[in-house]
């Protein structure tokens, strides 16, 4: 698999004139360019392998960078709850036993809390040869800002797919009700995690909003999901979606954790 897009005024060789965005994830790794004026796409690209895919396409000297490497081991941790030198501990109640590796960290201020998180150390490496000032994003803090910034109007549930796990976040209103992950191979466990959150939650699959992306989401799952909501499912990035004002991506929420890393790291 090759998915290349670009706008014809996206030139690599511009300096300084735009924000790189990088998804790492085993066998899987792709990349996008936004505009700094605008903060709209120009370009994206993936492909299978553990390599960014048409490197030649790459821009020469961004004016920054940021990057999500999974799978990643992340929870959120109220600010006034943390304590330095604790954070592993946060990791290893939420999630038990953790692989070792370098344990960062991101203020999610929307929300007040911290984002504690281990990811792909050997993936983060590679392209910290490339561009040594790239920014760690994580992925649970992007879909965080994402849900928090659609929720004004009612509810909203946020899904990301990825290989055998689903992210869900759950807001309303500008406030998050939930953030977890859950372990999911089948179109069965995603329609059942996202309604075991919802009740939860004290939520009624007719009152929210289903926003839904991810690279591995399967057409299979969206159509067992849009049965179960009245109002259908919506991809999580869209047409509408104004980063996408100059680029036409085919199955652009399918690239959302890519996506929207720039309104973060910006």
């Amino acid at each position: 698999m090759l998915i290349e897009t670009f706008h014809p005024h996206y030139d690599p060789a511009r300096d300084h004139a735009w924000h790189l965005s990088c998804w790492l994830a085993p066998g899987l790794q792709a990349w996008c360019v936004h505009a700094r004026e605008s903060g709209q796409v120009l370009a994206l690209v993936a492909g299978d392998g553990d390599v960014l895919p048409s490197p030649g396409r790459l821009p020469a000297k961004p004016a920054s960078v940021s990057f999500t490497a999974t799978p990643e081991i992340s929870t959120l941790v109220p600010q006034g709850s943390l304590v330095a030198g604790t954070e592993l501990q946060h990791l290893k109640l939420v999630h038990g036993n953790v692989p070792t590796g370098l344990l960062r960290d991101e203020p999610i201020s929307t929300v007040g809390a911290q984002c504690i998180y281990l990811h792909d150390e050997l993936a983060e490496r590679k392209l910290l040869e490339r561009y040594p000032g790239a920014r760690s994003l994580p992925l649970q803090g992007t879909l965080v800002h994402h849900a928090l910034a659609r929720s004004p109007q009612g509810a909203v549930a946020l899904l990301h797919r990825t290989a055998t796990r689903l992210d869900l976040v759950l807001a309303e209103r500008g406030r998050l009700l939930l953030s977890n992950t859950f372990f999911a191979t089948t179109a069965e466990d995603v329609l059942y995690y996202t309604l075991f959150a919802l009740k939860q939650c004290g939520l009624a699959p007719d009152s929210v909003s289903l926003r839904a992306g991810g690279p591995q989401l399967a057409a299979a799952e969206e159509h067992l999901l849009s049965n179960y909501f009245a109002g259908g499912l919506l991809p999580s990035t869209g047409t509408a979606d104004p980063a996408l004002a100059q680029l036409d991506i085919p199955d652009a929420h399918h690239w959302t954790g890519l996506i929207d890393q720039y309104p973060c790291a910006s």
